[in-house]
């Protein structure tokens, strides 16, 4: 199997489960796969610490061990009146998700919206 390299969009809170199970299943298909995860609209509410669901953050830090990237929109953060203090320290926070995926692309990562 060749190195394949994956941006995962999810822009919905509820798809979070289903993300993190496809982004395990990509990675650990093969050790040279590389995956980032990038979060905008809704679903950046599971990085805020307030709000997150433990399992879910034990799950995100999990595979962030692994070496999946995981990103978060400042613009989703604000219009969410989320606090960037509240982010995780191994998530990146970004000026738009979109241009985020964008250069991603451009990098030759593919695309999967989850």
């Amino acid at each position: 199997m060749s190195d394949y390299k994956l941006v995962f969009h999810i822009n919905e809170n509820d798809r979070w489960p289903f993300t993190l199970r496809s982004v395990r299943n990509f990675i650990r298909a093969d050790d040279r796969h590389r995956a980032v995860v990038v979060a905008n609209g809704g679903a950046v509410r599971s990085f805020s610490q307030l709000e997150a669901d433990p399992n879910r953050m034990a799950r995100i830090r999990g595979l962030e061990a692994e070496g999946v990237s995981f990103v978060v929109c400042q613009i989703a953060l604000g219009e969410r009146q989320v606090k960037e203090e509240l982010i995780p320290e191994y998530v990146k926070v970004v000026p738009a998700g979109i241009v985020e995926i964008a250069k991603l692309q451009s990098e030759g990562y593919g695309y999967v919206k989850v």
